[in-house]
């Protein structure tokens, strides 16, 4: 029975010391990895705009999600992967020189990068790891690249339909305030009120007691919205002007890469100190597994 008891105990240690060491082992020997950080601010600074072209104001909860998800897609890593040509590079070194697919390469690069939010900023820090520090830098660097155009094209088209929006309702209220104005000519001669430009201090009372005295008369109601179509047009005209400059010379843009990276002068990964420690412990057990079996085995016979 005691026999027994060293050899479970024996084979216990030996399990767990080779496990130890197989570790250990593995962090020694593994090649390192290198990880390479390129930092972007991104900028709201367009609303949504719905389908029928109004705005919706306010801030948008989801931007953060839906931003980590753009970096990751398909319509941002394509462009990498096609400005560094990695689909033909990696196949010459990881598929004995065959071309990977979109597919493939979007998954690989998924695989080796991360992205963070660095807290209560609108900065994001873009993580590539790759066993070649320069690769690491130029992929991480090609990444943020690849989305602050995607985002200058995407701005810029919402920006183009937000205008074209307001244009059509610019015209809209231009045929508005045109019949209004029709309306309102009208009505001044019919009840004979004097023009604006022509009316004295004194004329200005009469008409303002007739307007009190008669609240329904058409011409003051018709005048009334005349007013208001036309400071809105005219808010309108200042906006699609504004919109007009800022596509033909952006004031800002939507993503600013505040820190390119810089090819990592040290591994990421993995940690050698952590495989020699358990390479070390390791052997103990190992080593002490190994002596009570060997005396179990002595003692059986």
């Amino acid at each position: 029975m005691e026999t027994l008891r060293t050899k479970i105990l024996g084979f216990a240690l030996l399990l767990a010391g080779l496990a130890l060491c197989g570790a250990g082992l593995w962090l020694l020997l593994s090649p390192a990895q290198y990880q390479a950080t390129a930092r972007i601010k991104i900028n709201q600074d367009m609303p949504p705009i719905h389908g029928n072209g109004q705005v919706e104001p306010g801030y948008d909860p989801y931007f953060i999600q839906t931003d980590f998800e753009v970096i990751q897609s398909e319509i941002v890593l394509s462009n990498v992967i096609s400005t560094l040509n990695l689909s033909e590079k990696w196949g010459e070194k990881y598929n004995a020189g065959n071309p990977f697919t979109i597919d493939e390469m979007i998954r690989f690069l998924t695989q080796r990068m991360s992205i963070n939010l660095v807290r209560n900023t609108k900065l994001f820090e873009i993580h590539f790891t790759s066993e070649d520090p320069d690769e690491a830098a130029r992929i991480a660097n090609a990444i943020a690249n690849a989305y602050r155009d995607y985002r200058m094209k995407f701005n810029r088209q919402l920006a183009t339909n937000f205008l074209q929006a307001l244009e059509q309702s610019y015209q809209k209220d231009e045929g508005k305030i045109r019949l209004l104005q029709s309306n309102v000519d009208f009505l001044r001669e019919k009840f004979e009120i004097p023009t604006n430009d022509f009316i004295t201090q004194s004329q200005k009372t009469e008409v303002r007691d007739i307007h009190e005295a008669q609240p329904d008369q058409p011409y003051w109601e018709e005048k009334r919205e005349l007013e208001s179509e036309m400071q809105f047009d005219n808010l309108v005209a200042a906006k699609i002007k504004s919109l007009k400059s800022d596509l033909q010379n952006p004031k800002t843009s939507p993503v600013e890469i505040v820190d390119v990276a810089q090819p990592p002068k040290f591994p990421a990964s993995p940690n050698r100190w952590l495989g020699a420690t358990f390479l070390a412990i390791g052997l103990l057990p190992t080593a002490g597994g190994f002596l009570l079996l060997k005396s179990s085995f002595r003692r059986a016979d």
